[in-house]
């Protein structure tokens, strides 16, 4: 059976199509355009979006946690709750982020993802970003510098092989000795390369991007200030056009008008929106949580340890687009485009996701005017529909 959106406005993201619809057949969409350009298949099942936006899915790389769980929980009906928590918020496609933790305790982490995933191929969890463990102690921010790794090529080869090849990109801190043999391995092995937690110079990001990096994990958060006579990360991340960063767009961890300035320098596609959620997301204030080992809870909507270090987000990336446009002057299609097809470009992954049009996944979101989610589709599937949202079906 297929199914018809009609009636929204499309946001492709390149293009915005006013009164516009989708008919999506089996996993795919089949036909996109104009009202009066799509006909509507004989017994398709219609759906009334009128007044609504209709984006591609988003695609976050890297989310730790959301709904009060984990990715370092042992059961997988954790993992479920986090996709449902996520799918509720638009993102058809996540990483699950893992940190720095004692060697035997991340191996099995890596093995307990590595297995729910082969064993979920209909899951919007896709893939698994280390976030670590080879990072500088000195910024090492919410990670607890005790379970940080020595680089070595045999001990990335360990979590190579614990992930069943299901690790997607990897974050290190490019200074550190022996790191660049480990990236030039991870990069062989096809892993996306990023820089963070570090304070490396400028000519080691250099080196760095010789041997894979390609990406820069949470811009200006673990790193150090800019610096003009001693440029670092955040210099080489806005200069050079090789990297692309990620931005945790809440207004807390970069400044509003910080955000605006590197949607300046960065432009919509240097930037991937990323909520780096921890299990907090979506939780009520005060509540108390673990992270690394260590106590985190939100306190003023910011997710933080006991000693007030910023501890990933509660962020989601629904809200991550309306915070772009309202506070960083981003159009609504550089907004979506950075939250969805900027993501699939890292993930190889642009041929069928992160854009709207004939062929591609039918990863879609439906968002009302305040960028509230009220319908997910995920592969032609809907997964999540808001209970108030009043989208009307009928048969064409």
């Amino acid at each position: 059976m297929s199914i018809a959106l009609v009636g929204g406005t499309i946001i492709t993201p390149f293009r915005v199509i006013e009164n516009g619809v989708i008919v999506i057949q089996g996993t795919k969409i089949y036909e996109l355009g104009k009202a009066k350009d799509v006909s509507i298949p004989h017994g398709c099942e219609v759906i009334d979006v009128s007044g609504r936006m209709i984006s591609p899915g988003f695609v976050d790389l890297l989310v730790h946690g959301g709904a009060g769980r984990g990715f370092t929980d042992d059961a997988f009906d954790g993992f479920d709750a986090i996709s449902d928590y996520f799918l509720q918020n638009g993102s058809t496609t996540i990483l699950a982020s893992l940190c720095a933790m004692p060697e035997a305790e991340l191996l099995k982490n890596i093995r307990n993802l590595a297995n729910y995933i082969l064993g979920s191929p209909e899951s919007n969890i896709k893939g698994i970003h280390m976030e670590g463990p080879y990072l500088n102690k000195e910024f090492k921010g919410a990670m607890n510098d005790e379970y940080l790794w020595k680089p070595t090529v045999a001990s990335w080869k360990k979590m190579w092989e614990a992930s069943k090849g299901l690790i997607k990109l990897m974050t290190t801190a490019p200074e550190l000795p022996g790191v660049i043999d480990v990236m030039r391995a991870a990069a062989n092995d096809g892993v996306v390369l990023s820089i963070g937690h570090s304070m490396a110079t400028y000519d080691e990001i250099e080196l760095a991007i010789d041997n894979g990096a390609a990406h820069v994990t949470h811009m200006f958060n673990a790193m150090k200030p800019l610096h003009h006579r001693q440029p670092g990360v955040a210099l080489a991340a806005m200069l050079r056009d090789e990297l692309k960063i990620e931005l945790i767009a809440d207004t807390y961890h970069v400044h509003p008008a910080i955000m605006e300035f590197l949607l300046k320098v960065k432009k919509a596609g240097g930037i991937i929106l990323i909520t780096d959620s921890i299990k907090p997301g979506g939780m009520h204030e005060g509540e108390e949580f673990e992270f690394a080992n260590q106590k985190v809870r939100i306190k003023g909507g910011k997710a933080v340890l006991n000693d007030g270090t910023i501890a990933g987000s509660s962020l989601t990336l629904n809200k991550a687009v309306k915070n772009m446009i309202e506070h960083a002057g981003a159009k609504i299609t550089e907004a979506i485009r950075m939250a969805s097809l900027n993501g699939a470009k890292v993930l190889n992954l642009e041929n069928r996701k992160g854009i709207l049009a004939a062929g591609k996944d039918a990863d879609i979101v439906v968002l009302d005017e305040e960028f509230n989610v009220e319908m997910t589709m995920l592969e032609g599937k809907i997964k999540y529909q808001r209970a108030d949202a009043f989208l009307k079906p009928h048969q064409g």
